[in-house]
């Protein structure tokens, strides 16, 4: 293999990321609805990488299970079915109260690591200070995610930390169906806000507690909007 081959190897591996990283960003933050074709022409055209690194791309998407492969049909993003909004948060609800149990008992022991958290919890108690809007929406999940990401790195279980980390693409694009009323933001900066309290107080059980309190009212809330206006990627009866 030639020093231009290696290369052009390369940069078609860096485009693959490029471009799975800009549709996996777009599929989180609903930009890329459930259901919505990706034809590789459309996805050249708007990326401006080849068609290699467009296919490469969307063989990671499907592999993470945010993009389906239809045969004769091309590529789509996974739509959404009740079941598997209500498989997810069952799931989560196993997993992210002991991750969070593990990370307030590694802030309890790390100065360090209590400040962040204590920075983060200033931060999201700002969101309420501001009036409603989608750059306040869009600051909120930021912050939020930047919480659940300290948890996920504090969390000493490795196949505990991995698993989470691997279902957070699943998790944030149903977070724009949990936050269709405006209001629901409010609701779930209290949410986090109360597991930030008990986490800064060395309360591991409580931080667990208020996590499995907001899984819960996220997964309800989800249910209503879904049944007062489904999107046409989103499948109630499945």
């Amino acid at each position: 293999m030639t020093a231009g081959s290696r290369a052009g190897e390369t940069e078609e591996v860096s485009k693959a990321d490029q471009v799975h990283r800009q549709l996996r960003t777009e599929i989180e933050l609903g930009e890329l609805a459930p259901g919505t074709p990706l034809s590789e022409l459309s996805l050249v055209a708007r990326t401006g990488a080849s068609r290699t690194p467009v296919r490469e791309a969307l063989r990671r998407l499907a592999a993470e299970g945010l993009v389906d492969l239809v045969p004769r049909q091309g590529a789509r993003v996974s739509r959404v079915s009740a079941r598997s909004v209500r498989d997810l948060f069952e799931f989560r609800s196993l997993l992210e109260p002991a991750a969070v149990r593990q990370a307030t008992e590694a802030a309890t022991a790390d100065p360090a690591l209590h400040r962040t958290f204590a920075e983060l919890r200033e931060a999201i108690a700002g969101v309420l200070e501001r009036d409603p809007s989608t750059a306040r929406s869009r600051s909120f999940y930021e912050l939020a995610d930047r919480f659940d990401w300290t948890v996920i790195r504090a969390t000493r279980n490795e196949h505990l930390r991995r698993t989470i980390a691997e279902l957070r693409p699943h998790t944030a694009r149903l977070r724009n169906l949990s936050h269709l009323d405006p209001r629901r933001v409010e609701v779930s900066v209290g949410e986090h806000l109360a597991v930030c309290d008990a986490l800064l107080a060395g309360d591991a059980e409580g931080a667990a507690t208020a996590l499995a309190g907001h899984l819960a009212r996220s997964l309800e809330t989800i249910f209503r909007n879904l049944a007062h206006g489904p999107g046409e990627g989103v499948d109630l009866l499945g």
